[in-house]
């Protein structure tokens, strides 16, 4: 793996959760594709899809030819309803804050086969001071992480794509996450986590 697709310790918590079989497997908000391509040797097919231009543009540089991965610039709404029960495995991460998670998770359920897997990672609102403690602890690792964390550069267009990708964001707490979850993905695992984040598991009937 080259070393500019260093993977994070959410994206290693995903990986350890993708399901046995291969298959085709579906990115939500790609990026420029570091995960995709690490799920490239799990499954025989990728297709990874970004709202951004600039980041699918990177992703395809970034890309050696004849991998199985399938980029498209594509806004989420439009390109599920395409194949309903079509994916083995969805993931996403740090991307559907960006959308209404509710109306999100109902798209995403049709578009997996039955008995496909989704995997969600994205940002959790924990304000207030009930997670002063909490969130002070969080603070502290991701201090040192980021210190140990190895620096490379970032072109001035990828910094405007990831500047575009990040706005309109809306950070929901634990509950709403466990509300939507509960209405649209029945018996779905959520979990908070420490560094600011929340995780879905759900597997789709047979």
């Amino acid at each position: 793996m080259p070393d500019r697709d260093r993977l994070g310790p959410h994206d290693r918590w995903l990986l350890k959760r993708l399901p046995s079989g291969r298959g085709t497997v579906l990115e939500i908000g790609c990026g420029v594709g570091h995960l995709a391509r690490r799920l490239a040797a799990d499954f025989d097919s990728v297709v990874a899809i970004d709202f951004s231009e600039g980041m699918i543009a990177e992703a395809r540089r970034r890309t050696g030819a004849g991998a199985p991965i399938e980029y498209s610039c594509a806004d989420m709404f439009d390109w599920l309803p395409r194949l309903p029960n079509h994916y083995d495995c969805i993931v996403t991460v740090g991307t559907l804050h960006h959308v209404v998670l509710r109306s999100a998770l109902r798209e995403i359920a049709l578009a997996l086969k039955p008995g496909g897997k989704l995997l969600v990672i994205d940002l959790l609102d924990r304000s207030g001071w009930r997670y002063l403690l909490l969130n002070a602890s969080a603070y502290a690792v991701a201090r040192a992480r980021e210190a140990f964390a190895p620096r490379g550069m970032t072109s001035w267009k990828l910094r405007a794509a990831y500047w575009r990708h990040g706005r309109n964001e809306t950070y929901l707490t634990l509950d709403e996450v466990e509300r939507a979850a509960r209405e649209e993905l029945p018996r779905a695992q959520v979990r908070g986590h420490l560094l600011w984040r929340y995780t879905i598991i759900w597997q789709k009937p047979s």
